[in-house]
């Protein structure tokens, strides 16, 4: 009879292919130019945790091929419409594993529906809810350690 050998996951790499230990740094990319979004951002993630800030979506490649991604946090205000879906498609092409935030410049049903269709954990609409935000990105920050 044929058993299946339990695989063991594999584990996070650095860039230069180092394993990530569980109390090394992981890595939160936003796609935003708002520095309280941002500010925001810091304050929501516990020790172990780097923020990469990125204004321009042509630059997502070269952030998401990061293995210690853990969060991605887009701001709609810093996207064009067009980019939007492209960016969110780049998110899950390029750091499967990581959590995504959508900070939406104005809510819409349909602004959320999209959003969510396209693998959004947490969507939230400005004006952002300071407090809800923060114990949303804890838990996301604690979840991928």
């Amino acid at each position: 009879m044929y058993t299946r050998k339990r695989l063991q996951p594999a584990p996070h790499r650095s860039p230069q292919g180092a394993p990530i230990a569980g109390n090394m740094v992981r890595m939160a990319v936003v796609f935003s130019q708002d520095q309280s979004i941002i500010g925001l951002i810091r304050d929501g993630l516990t020790d172990g945790w780097r923020i990469d800030p990125c204004s321009e979506p042509d630059d997502a490649r070269f952030f998401l091929q990061r293995a210690d991604i853990g969060i991605v946090v887009i701001d709609d205000e810093a996207i064009d419409q067009p980019t939007r879906g492209w960016l969110l498609d780049q998110v899950h092409r390029w750091a499967p594993d990581a959590l995504v935030a959508y900070i939406a410049s104005a809510h819409t049903p349909e602004v959320e529906r999209r959003a969510r269709s396209r693998g959004v954990q947490y969507y939230l609409s400005r004006p952002v809810d300071r407090e809800r935000a923060l114990r949303v990105l804890h838990s996301f920050a604690v979840a991928q350690f």
